[in-house]
């Protein structure tokens, strides 16, 4: 998704000639009116504060934006070119979404005092990484006990688990003496392993030797030999690359199997249901981000211009290659604003020069322009989710 600037600045009241003077300032860049609704305000201390709380809530809707959304690539392993299929805000893709931007006044009420609104989208926000939180743990710890589950079914015939492999018909049956033990050979050496096996101890009942499996490396055969020559028999083995393996037939084994491909269908479900939570969620939280940013830029352009309300504000997408050029023509363009009036000057909130910070004569808007990620002499936003 290219990166989308949201600028704002002021109309004094004449909008049309203000828009088309700062579309023509952004030419040839993809310019879309940015429709801001008159929110209720309250004093100048309150709009300080939303101002700080906003770019608080701003920059947690963006991490919560790209989290989801990693978490969505990564889980379910979409591949880059098929990323515009998985994303959607309210059934538009994300950028027809931010180009032609309506604010949902049946959400969020623009009748409703604004610190009231950020509440709202702040509780949404937390609802969501909550949740979004303990889907992932809950997810990630199903996925890694089933990967210690399959580890065991893992490797070569000489180290994975013989849990059905192994059936009780390949061991012999009522003895107290004698016991049938498994041998995992090297596939190069099975002709020596059935020329030597019988006299690698003694006490190994001859022609013993049956072939039970084979992978890409080794086959698995059982011998039966009697208990107390076991030890021998492995240390023997061992010296020419045969691999004795421990086993104990279960009747827990196939449970075991069951419990494995249960969690298999287990982990499957969880991711399932994750991705089509996150789909869902992504939509309202994308959302939310967006809604956020018109609300900052209503609260700087206040703060900046004063009231009443008297700005055009549009969406501006900003390739990378161009933005360094774009945004000193930009500056240069509308340097004069960092003289014009704002709401810092006197409660009269309108009009007049800037003038230097003075208990009696108002505040010095510079004092504040630590709260925009970088200094313009008009209001402006970016927006950069670059996953698409």
């Amino acid at each position: 998704m290219p990166t989308y600037w949201m600028i704002s600045i002021p109309s004094k009241g004449n909008y049309d000639f203000s828009l088309n003077e700062l579309k023509g300032n952004v030419e040839p860049n993809e310019t879309s009116i940015l429709t801001v609704p008159s929110f209720k305000i309250g004093s100048l201390d309150e709009l300080l504060k939303s101002s700080e709380s906003l770019a608080k809530i701003d920059l947690a809707c963006q991490t919560t934006v790209t989290k989801m959304s990693e978490s969505m690539i990564k889980l379910s392993e979409i591949p880059k070119e098929e990323y515009e299929d998985y994303f959607f805000v309210e059934d538009s893709t994300p950028e027809s979404f931010i180009k032609n931007f309506r604010w949902n006044t049946s959400k969020y009420q623009i009748e409703t005092h604004m610190p009231e609104t950020a509440d709202k989208i702040q509780k949404e926000l937390e609802s969501i990484q909550s949740t979004l939180k303990n889907k992932l743990n809950q997810f990630n710890s199903l996925k890694s006990s089933l990967g210690s589950a399959s580890r065991k079914n893992a490797g070569n015939l000489s180290i994975k688990s013989l849990n059905g492999i192994v059936q009780q018909e390949h061991l012999l049956q009522g003895s107290e003496f004698m016991k049938t033990v498994f041998v995992a050979v090297p596939i190069t050496a099975e002709k020596s392993f059935l020329s030597c096996y019988e006299s690698l101890c003694q006490m190994v009942v001859p022609r013993s030797a049956t072939k039970i499996a084979s992978d890409n490396e080794f086959v698995l055969y059982s011998v039966v030999m009697f208990t107390r020559v076991i030890g021998d028999f492995t240390t023997a083995a061992k010296e020419k690359k045969f691999v004795v393996r421990e086993f104990e037939f279960s009747e827990d084994q196939k449970q075991s199997e069951l419990d494995l491909e249960r969690k298999k269908t287990l982990v499957q479900d969880e991711l399932i249901q994750f991705l089509e939570w996150s789909q869902s969620t992504f939509s309202d939280i994308f959302s939310d981000w967006f809604h956020v940013k018109v609300l900052r830029l209503y609260v700087e352009s206040l703060l900046r211009y004063g009231l009443p309300p008297d700005f055009v504000s549009v969406i501006v997408e900003a390739p990378n290659k161009s933005q360094r050029q774009l945004k000193t023509k930009l500056n240069k363009a509308y340097s004069h604003l960092d003289n014009s009036g704002s709401i810092f000057n006197g409660m009269g909130m309108s009009g007049g020069k800037n003038k230097k910070s003075d208990p009696a004569e108002g505040l010095d808007i510079n004092e504040f322009s630590s709260i925009l990620d970088e200094y313009s002499p008009f209001v402006f936003f970016e927006l950069n989710w670059d996953l698409l």
